[in-house]
């Protein structure tokens, strides 16, 4: 497997797998070794708009991967959550 960061402002990046290669346990590996997840805190109310992800089970037991958009209710418009603006 090889994979190269492109400039983006996405941060995306390419992979593309050897022959053969098996897709998901490449790609399981590669999320992993990467581990720049944007974590990002929310201590205010808000309304969640979508909560979507899955449950897998592995060797070390059931793990989540939740992808949610939220809706900040008391936030300027414009704003970034933990700003100041």
């Amino acid at each position: 497997m090889k994979w190269q960061q492109v400039d983006s402002p996405d941060a995306a990046h390419v992979v593309v797998l050897d022959p053969g290669e098996e897709a998901v346990a490449a790609l399981t590996g590669f999320a992993r070794d990467a581990k720049d997840y944007l974590r990002t805190a929310v201590d205010e109310q808000c309304e969640v708009l979508s909560l979507l992800g899955d449950v897998t089970v592995g060797e070390e037991g059931p793990t989540t991967r939740p992808h949610a958009v939220l809706a900040l209710i008391n936030l300027p418009h414009g704003a970034a959550p933990g700003s100041d603006s």
